[in-house]
């Protein structure tokens, strides 16, 4: 009888913690109730769902705003849309591709076409370079995974990603930082590059109570080179536009630039999807780096 939470938080890559807020606040009802034991399921009618909620939340409406497009119809959407597109061009940051997806979505809008087919847009990195002045504590779960393996690599992270969220890890990790930050490391690697450790974690206050299962990892102070990218839809931003995040650092930016890594430490900053505020639509890469 479709999915549980747990499946399908797993699936599409977010909290239950999440779902129940959206369940709580009138976004995302679950399917109904099994009478078997009492809990929510959902089926693919919520899964399209959504990816509409996670599609709109990239293009930086708020959750409220969401609720009321999704119960409207389509030709009421213009007004909000229009909204949206002057309040991004307002903010002068690096959303070339979020203001073409309002624009492209406009034109859907008055052409009377499916609302939910984003464009083909290539992804655009921005790269500059902070300092932190103190440490960074990460809690989570990790796995070892094979560098020289793409597909097995890509395998194991996705299986852990999954199971971070379908298993309800997050809701595990005490003292966490607010606003809520989720970090992908890459902290532990092999002389030869062969394999290492993959870590999803949660950005928390101090390191007092680890969970059973789980890892502690210390981001450093210090300088780091910070790549951001952003991507219309939540798989390419995490497959595709990741990727060509580290391609853009390490092959381009990095030699080019008076800065050389200090470590193969390489960390993903994710946001938390259910926050009430629109999050950056996007990622950021960061790199622990020195001056040549």
């Amino acid at each position: 009888m479709g999915y549980t939470i747990g499946q399908f938080a797993g699936m599409l890559q977010v909290s239950k913690k999440t779902l129940r807020y959206y369940r709580d606040i009138g976004l995302l009802e679950p399917a109904g109730i099994d009478p078997d034991n009492g809990y929510a399921f959902y089926e693919d009618v919520q899964r399209e769902r959504m990816k509409q909620i996670q599609y709109l939340r990239r293009l930086r409406f708020s959750l409220e705003d969401i609720r009321m497009l999704l119960d409207a119809e389509p030709r009421l959407w213009s007004g909000s849309v229009q909204a949206r597109l002057t309040a991004v061009r307002s903010e002068g940051r690096l959303l070339s591709v979020i203001e073409q997806e309002l624009l492209a979505l406009q034109t859907r809008i008055s052409n009377g076409k499916e609302l939910f087919k984003p464009m083909e847009i290539s992804t655009a990195y921005k790269v500059d370079v902070f300092e932190r002045k103190d440490p960074l504590y990460i809690i989570g779960c990790a796995a070892t995974v094979p560098y020289n393996n793409y597909e097995e690599k890509q395998r194991i992270i996705e299986q852990l990603i999954s199971n971070f969220y379908g298993n309800d890890e997050t809701e595990r990790i005490p003292h966490q930082a607010v606003p809520s930050t989720c970090f992908g490391l890459v902290c532990e690697c092999e002389p030869d590059m062969s394999s290492g450790t993959y870590m999803m974690g949660m950005q928390v206050t101090g390191l007092s109570e680890i969970p059973g299962g789980m890892r502690s990892f210390t981001l450093p102070a210090g300088l780091y080179a910070r790549v951001a990218f952003e991507a219309v839809d939540k798989e390419t931003l995490t497959n595709s536009a990741l990727e060509g995040a580290y391609d853009h650092l390490y092959s381009k930016w990095l030699p080019g630039s008076e800065y050389t890594m200090t470590d193969i430490l390489a960390a993903e900053l994710y946001a938390d999807e259910h926050m009430e505020v629109p999050v950056s639509p996007g990622m950021e890469l960061w790199q622990l780096v020195k001056r040549k």
